[in-house]
């Protein structure tokens, strides 16, 4: 069983992988920045949009803002689908295939039981997706808006429900994805046809993707991220070239040599379902010495040197970003320097000025 100073050397080391260690100077708020990162992680947990946002811009060197991660949605450069466990997930247009070839079968296969308590009728998506294909062609549409051309067609609305379905089916089937928002209201657009993917082919794909910026981490990381069978899982890493290293008595995969651990004293105010603990957190060595209060999950974690140290929340005003912190242990005066200076990073991403007391965390802005 590995020590807490093992696990801690782990953590340090997939700190640095996950784009959460020292700065990458490559990675400003540049054109094409926002999309690099993406495509490093593989894909991004993201329906929180605020909160998931700012865990793609605290990966830059210079974080890009909110209207800046916006933007690179408009401009289609990432995607925003339904992909993976299933869940929103930011993921750039060329892993968009791979991943959901390796994905869909097994997401379909888990969305079959709740559509035949529903008599969800598969045989209506052909032409249902002919309308959605139309109606997109001369632009993004809000999700209303397609539904009321799924109406104009069958002479009846369908529900919420019904319509989330088809909409989900038109993503798996790689038609539909996000488009820009519009105000506060998100949109689909129309996506090119896709290069067919081979399922093994695919999770090969999947599997690369994942170690390459989330490693060091097991077979079973994989297999959780991507709902793939641990059998699969564990076919795919061994297939993908990558390289084995036991460590602690783990067996961990990377693509290439163990990254270098990041400095110690490292501290991030993490996004809501960031990345960096997007693995089978339930059968990683323990993270926290004392657990935690699950509420922390649904705000933020604060994480100090890989491990989970706090929880936070932060509440959006007109003109300052109220943040608060919550921690396990009275951290050192560098480690809460550490936390200002991710305050202050937070508050350039809102282009709020930022505000951090100690206490409680509560409900705060998350969306």
């Amino acid at each position: 069983m590995p020590t807490t100073s093992d696990v801690q050397e782990i953590q340090r080391a997939r700190l640095t992988s996950v784009g959460l260690g020292t700065p990458d100077p490559t990675l400003s708020a540049d054109d094409g920045a926002v999309a690099r990162v993406v495509a490093r992680l593989g894909a991004v947990q993201s329906q929180e949009l605020h909160s998931s946002a700012w865990g793609v811009a605290q990966r830059l060197a210079a974080p890009a803002t909110l209207e800046q991660v916006q933007a690179a949605l408009a401009d289609g450069s990432i995607l925003r689908t339904h992909i993976l466990r299933p869940t929103w997930h930011y993921v750039v247009p060329e892993h968009l295939a791979p991943l959901m070839a390796a994905t869909a079968p097994r997401v379909r296969r888990v969305m079959a039981s709740t559509e035949r308590s529903y008599e969800f009728d598969h045989s209506l998506l052909p032409r249902r997706h002919a309308v959605l294909a139309d109606a997109l062609a001369d632009g993004p549409l809000t999700r209303k808006e397609l539904g009321v051309a799924l109406a104009e067609d069958e002479g009846a609305p369908l529900d919420a429900w019904h319509l989330g379905q088809v909409m989900m089916h038109a993503e798996l089937d790689l038609i539909v994805a996000s488009g820009p928002m519009r105000g506060k209201q998100a949109t689909y657009r129309l996506l090119p046809e896709q290069r067919s993917w081979d399922e093994d082919e695919a999770r090969v794909h999947l599997a690369r993707a994942y170690v390459r910026g989330h490693g060091p981490c097991r077979a079973e990381d994989v297999a959780w991220w991507g709902t793939l069978t641990r059998t699969a899982a564990r076919a795919a890493v061994a297939d993908a070239g990558l390289t084995r290293h036991e460590v602690a008595g783990l067996t961990l995969w990377t693509d290439g040599d163990l990254p270098d651990p990041a400095p110690v004293g490292t501290a991030r105010l993490l996004s809501v379902y960031d990345e960096f603990f997007c693995h089978d957190f339930k059968s990683w060595p323990p993270l926290t010495s004392d657990g935690m209060p699950s509420r922390w999950l649904y705000t933020g974690l604060v994480a100090v040197d890989g491990l989970i140290a706090g929880g936070w929340s932060r509440v959006l005003k007109a003109q300052t970003v109220e943040i608060t912190v919550e921690l396990t242990d009275e951290p050192s005066a560098e480690v809460w320097a550490a936390i200002e200076a991710e305050a202050a990073r937070y508050g350039a991403f809102c282009g709020l000025e930022p505000t951090l007391v100690r206490g409680t965390v509560g409900k705060g802005t998350i969306g």
